[in-house]
């Protein structure tokens, strides 16, 4: 049997120290575009304390050192580490680890841990332990945000075809966080959402729409035992609503994606369904994978309350809201981030068929 380890360490220690290495990707849009994509969906950093696993070069450094109070960077490569303290040698916030973040050890409490493919670079019997000193690391209610390459089936994008990199589904890393309990505390996944740009510059649409940022959050274990999140499947009828291509449309409370994917393909719009289980997004993105014609029109986005939606960025032309949702949410909640165009928008509602 290879030894994994060995074979993990070797292929980083062979990798130069430039931002190709880092994605293992030399397309400059995709570079650009992952970082920002990673940067503006991290939760608020403003006076945090952050540590950054698998830190490389600094991509994501000196972005978080800008807002948050202070950073650890940590990588088992210390050729990227060197690259990094140059690159954000004008930052005086930053504190740098060489180790392997399986091993190393620190006493001081963090608001929030980020990485970016952490888990691929883990074998399954160190992913319990990795688990654990993530909590172990973590404040109460602080955050977790990871952002991963999981194929379904064979769609293994070809730069994360070695033999040491290990793919998990949504489903498999939320019962994965959710299996270990440390303290008294559990982390639990309250936001994951695939990136348009990896579909628009990544040939292979079935990987492309693998890649997913995830958000999750230290927190008791009794709350998680206690909590009874909407579970559904969703029939629905035709909409005629005058979409045409090029429309923004939010789908709230999506389910498996039944209406996402009849609105995409019919009216060629752009359409955000969101949903409220691991299990339900999980589900959507297997099937957009095998929608290769509409799938780059198509995001999904799992949250766990409606709070935790922010869209003020984005604005919509039609926003579709199960009937469910409203009855289950505080509606102003539920509005409190969402933009329209006012002139154009349409609020609808629609039922849940079982």
């Amino acid at each position: 049997m290879a030894d994994v380890d060995k074979d993990r360490k070797e292929f980083w220690s062979s990798q130069p120290a430039v931002l190709d290495s880092m994605v293992l990707c030399d397309n400059p849009l995709f570079q650009e575009a992952d970082t920002d994509y990673m940067v503006q969906n991290l939760p608020p950093i403003a006076n945090k304390s952050v540590l950054e696993l698998g830190a490389g070069i600094g991509r994501l450094t000196g972005e978080i050192a800008k807002k948050a109070k202070d950073i650890t960077a940590v990588d088992f490569m210390q050729h990227f580490l060197d690259v990094n303290k140059v690159n954000n040698r004008h930052m005086s916030n930053i504190t740098y680890i060489c180790d392997d973040f399986t091993k190393f050890q620190i006493d001081k409490k963090y608001d929030l841990v980020v990485s970016a493919w952490l888990f691929v670079n883990t074998k399954d019997e160190v992913v319990d332990k990795m688990i654990g000193l993530v909590l172990e690391w973590l404040q109460p209610g602080g955050y977790f945000t990871f952002r991963e390459s999981g194929p379904y089936d064979e769609d293994v994008p070809m730069r994360f075809k070695q033999n040491f990199f290990h793919h998990r589904t949504p489903f498999k890393l939320h019962q994965l966080l959710g299996g270990v309990v440390k303290d008294g505390h559990t982390l639990t996944i309250t936001r994951c959402k695939n990136s348009r740009f990896s579909m628009k510059y990544d040939h292979d649409i079935a990987a492309a729409v693998t890649e997913v940022f995830y958000v999750a959050k230290k927190v008791p274990i009794e709350l998680v035992l206690a909590s009874t999140l909407p579970l559904t499947t969703i029939s629905c009828s035709y909409l005629k609503m005058g979409v045409v291509a090029g429309w923004q449309v939010l789908v709230v409370g999506c389910g498996t994606g039944a209406l996402v994917f009849h609105i995409a393909s019919t009216y060629g719009a752009d359409v955000l369904g969101v949903n409220f289980t691991i299990k339900d997004f999980n589900a959507a993105v297997i099937h957009q994978k095998c929608s290769p014609d509409i799938a780059s029109l198509i995001l999904f986005e799992m949250i766990v309350a409606v709070e935790e939606a922010d869209y003020g960025a984005e604005c919509f032309d039609v926003i579709l809201i199960q009937e469910t949702q409203l009855m289950m949410n505080d509606p102003t909640k539920l509005f409190a981030n969402i933009r329209v165009r006012i002139d154009l928008a349409y609020c609808l509602t629609y039922p849940c068929v079982a």
